[in-house]
């Protein structure tokens, strides 16, 4: 009965990310829990559980006694967090075994590949969580790992703005390509480097798009 229930909270928090990532819930604006269980089809219990643990990862801001409201948008966060999570993976690459991350090379190409067909924003940032997710799979510091999923549940909220751009997409599959064959070929300075300039991108594009000024990009 607990299983059921912890799944039933998981599809709802799902389905609560596609509206907020859809844009049907502003930044800034309050989640009505009435009109959204009855839309979605699930008591409010479920419903609350599923809101406390995006609030939980920064995605909603929990006001006591008052509801959730969509969490706004911080340019700071985002300079003070990529910059973390690309060293993190790096220290990760760095503990994985050369030969078995040269292996995983070609499932990373493809998995980068899978980026272009996906349907949707949720699935472009699914991709790219799978494409991550076995890029580290050959570490074996689980403590590291789990250091690394928790700060990336911090910026998640932000990737809509960035991966819902075509060409930020099309330029994040060629990042992941050229990290593939970097390993492939074990040329670790380049994939260092392409790792970093990955996060890097990413970072200034969604300042860009937090501040309205594409002189981030570049800075």
């Amino acid at each position: 009965m607990a299983v059921a229930r912890r799944l039933l909270r998981e599809q709802v928090r799902d389905e609560v990310l596609d509206r907020l990532f859809r844009g049907e819930y502003p930044v800034g604006s309050r989640i009505n829990e009435v009109h959204l269980a009855a839309e979605i089809g699930v008591s409010r219990t479920p419903l609350r559980e599923a809101l406390a643990s995006l609030a939980q990862e920064g995605i909603l801001d929990a006001r006591p006694n008052r509801g959730y409201w969509v969490s706004v948008l911080s340019e700071q966060e985002v300079r003070d967090t990529y910059p973390i999570i690309a060293q993190l993976e790096v220290l990760a690459v760095k503990l994985s075994d050369p030969e078995e991350l040269a292996r995983r090379a070609p499932e990373l190409i493809e998995l980068a590949e899978k980026m272009a067909t996906a349907a949707d924003v949720r699935g472009v940032q699914r991709a790219d969580d799978e494409w991550h997710a076995s890029l580290l799979e050959a570490c074996p510091n689980a403590r590291l790992l789990e250091m690394i999923t928790d700060t990336k549940r911090i910026v998640h909220r932000y990737e809509h703005a960035y991966l819902g751009d075509p060409h930020s997409v099309r330029e994040s599959i060629e990042q992941h390509k050229r990290i593939a064959r970097a390993l492939q070929e074990q040329d670790f300075a380049v994939t260092f480097q392409e790792l970093e300039s990955n996060w890097k991108t990413s970072m200034h594009r969604l300042v860009a798009r937090i501040t309205g000024s594409q002189d981030a990009i570049g800075d």
